[in-house]
């Protein structure tokens, strides 16, 4: 009998260790930024909440993290559909936004993969931060996926992995175009506000990056399913990086 109830011990204590290891939360990774010269900026909202409900929808758990925690700055521009809409007052998106997670509080052995989404913020806070780059690596060398959209592959530029080299590098990829920067974006004087060009730092850890400019434009959505990582070029790609990011979880199960 005490044997039984030995083996039937050690079986239960098996099984609730390899439930305590198994990865079910994606995790979005913001900016604390709040303006650039004084105009309203942050995470830009459709690249926020678009894959947050896909993520949501699959009933995944979703963290969100910022370098400093606590309520993450949102933006937007123009009109927005009736699904943001819905997505911005659920109490899940609420609750989320207005508690993000300091890196310190993320166990990177805990996700799937991450998501993040564009907005000028990061330029000066996540591309830097050294508990955000260290999560970032951690849930990669994990066998995490990436999924970036816009702006929000700047995040990445200094991530460097546990082999010493950095993330990008050899990785087929895009980013929200230098072109596009200087010759439509107003709301960053063309370029002018920024403290550096992603394009030329990507390229410089030697991602293989394939973006437009004015001679050929396209709408670059690239999937280097080899490497787990998804990028976009614009703000209007956040479901196609959140369905792909989906695509390769399923994959791996």
């Amino acid at each position: 009998m005490n044997k039984i109830f030995t083996i039937l011990l050690l079986s239960f204590l098996i099984i609730s260790c390899n439930k305590s290891n198994e990865k079910t939360k994606v995790l979005f990774i913001t900016t604390n930024v709040n303006e650039m010269k004084n105009e309203p900026n942050g995470t830009y909202l459709i690249e926020l909440a678009i894959p947050f409900n896909k993520f949501s929808e699959k009933n995944l758990e979703i963290d969100i993290v910022s370098p400093k925690g606590g309520e993450i700055p949102i933006y937007h521009s123009g009109d927005t559909t009736s699904l943001v809409k819905a997505v911005i007052k659920s109490e899940l998106f609420q609750n989320k936004t207005k508690n993000s997670l300091k890196p310190t509080e993320i166990n990177p052995k805990e996700y799937l993969g991450i998501i993040i989404p564009g907005g000028y913020g990061q330029f000066w806070d996540t591309h830097k931060d050294v508990d955000i780059l260290r999560v970032i690596s951690e849930i990669y060398d994990n066998g995490g996926i990436i999924g970036t959209i816009g702006h929000g592959t700047a995040t990445l530029i200094d991530v460097k992995l546990k082999s010493g080299e950095y993330l990008v590098k050899n990785k087929t990829m895009t980013s929200f175009p230098t072109w596009n920067e200087k010759n439509i974006m107003k709301q960053s004087d063309y370029g002018k506000l920024l403290p550096y060009d992603m394009e030329t730092e990507l390229k410089k850890r030697g991602a293989n990056l394939k973006v437009y400019n004015h001679e050929r434009k396209i709408n670059y959505e690239i999937v280097d399913s080899e490497n787990r990582l998804i990028t976009a070029s614009f703000a209007n790609s956040g479901k196609f990086v959140a369905d792909e990011v989906l695509n390769l979880i399923n994959r791996k199960e």
